[in-house]
């Protein structure tokens, strides 16, 4: 006979949802601490990853992620228009000789 043994206490969505929040605004304040130290680029990737740590919980940030995704699709065929599409290697480089 198996003695059945109480289960542990699972977190309460409450505390999940905490969690999340602290976990998010962290990377978020990461991202805002990035805009002032001279790295380039980083914030760029830092923001997208907070909004959609706090997306897993809250509408709010789920549609902010949202139309900045929009937004940054839309530049990109805003660029792609602009500049049509480049060669990845120029023509212009000369072919390695053969021995």
């Amino acid at each position: 006979m198996q003695i059945q043994r109480p289960r542990p206490p699972t977190a309460t969505p409450r505390l999940r949802r905490v969690g999340i929040a602290v976990a998010g605004f962290s990377v978020l304040a990461l991202g805002m601490a990035l805009l002032v130290v001279p790295v380039p680029g980083t914030s760029v990737v830092i923001f997208p990853l907070g909004l959609a740590i706090l997306a897993r919980e809250f509408t709010w940030a789920q549609r902010l992620l949202d139309q900045s995704v929009a937004v940054v699709k839309s530049m990109g065929a805003r660029v792609r228009r602009l500049f049509g599409r480049r060669p990845v290697v120029p023509a212009a480089l000369p072919l390695p000789l053969s021995p």
